[in-house]
Order: structure tokens, then sequence, then C-alpha cells
């Protein structure tokens, strides 16, 4: 019962997510819904470098950019594509 009532959270958290503009502020729920990853994954990114900065909202609150999660998601995505159009494997 509780396993259904975490996959309905989850799905309702990632509709909401998709919903919002670039320049909302999510919680970590969301953006990791949005990267279609766990909250303690989300966290281990945010503590490397190239990844964006946390928004602190209060004392114990924090957020991210939508905006900003989107751009670090195309950053990911396009050295993919650009390497295997000239990996040279034809």
């Amino acid at each position: 019962m509780n396993q259904l009532k975490k996959k309905t959270s989850l799905k309702h958290a990632m509709e909401c997510a998709r919903a919002l503009s670039s320049q909302t502020l999510v919680r970590p729920r969301e953006a990791a819904a949005i990267l279609s990853i766990s909250r303690k994954h989300l966290y281990a990114l945010a503590a490397r470098p190239d990844f964006p900065e946390r928004i602190r909202i209060s004392d114990r609150v924090v957020g991210w950019r939508v905006s900003d999660l989107e751009q670090w998601i195309a950053s990911k995505s396009a050295p993919l594509s650009a390497q295997s159009e000239g990996d040279g494997n034809a």
C-alpha cells in the first residue's frame, strides 16, 4: 500500500513540475522528478560544481530554478549528440 502511495505522489510531483514556468523555484521532490532521479541522487549532484546552485528559501528549505535545471540538462545532452555524430564508426 505504501509503495502505491509513493508512486502516486511521485507521478503527481512530475506532473506538477512539468506544468511550471521556467522561472519557478521547485523543491527537491519536483527537482528530482524533473531529472527523473531520486532525491538522494539530487543531493549528490548538488554537491558537484557543475550542478545548478540551490536557492535557499528559508533556514530549512531549498529549491532550484526550473530554467537552471533545464540548462544543466541541455549541457549534459549536447556532448552526447555531438559525440555520436563524430565518433568515426561509420
